[in-house]
């Protein structure tokens, strides 16, 4: 996956070649994020422990092509939490990056730490197996 200067991948779940195929995924939300709520993202590191994730190569694959990106996915921060970095300050943050759509209508690609509140716009991008 792609590296940003000054961090390090702590964990990368490989997936493996798959065909692009948006119904086969899905937008998975902890329901402590729904109607208002919210979870740390620590908490939804581990609440994702086991389910079919996708990595950063995907996300970075999408920014490669945005048409590719499904029009619901607009106003969502869409987290790819197959990959997961590290960084150093003056402490480890472990931090996950997502994609969301820019006012310009453009996509790019931002991140949060684990410390992050994360309510309902932060769903994780899951393969439906």
């Amino acid at each position: 996956p792609f590296i940003p200067d000054g961090w390090e991948v702590e964990k990368h779940k490989k997936g493996g070649f798959f065909k692009w195929n948006p119904p086969k995924i899905q937008l998975f939300s902890h329901f402590t994020q729904r109607d208002g709520g919210t979870i740390a993202g620590g908490d939804l590191d581990r609440e994702l422990l086991g389910k079919p994730v996708l990595n950063a190569n995907v996300l970075d694959y999408l920014l490669a092509h945005p048409d590719l990106i499904p029009v619901g996915w607009s106003g969502q921060c869409v987290s790819f939490w197959g990959t997961i970095y590290q960084v150093y300050t003056s402490k480890r943050h472990y931090l996950v990056r997502f994609l969301y759509q820019k006012d310009d209508k453009t996509w790019a690609s931002g991140h949060f730490t684990f410390e992050a509140t994360l309510g309902s716009d932060h769903p994780a991008a899951l393969r439906v197996v």
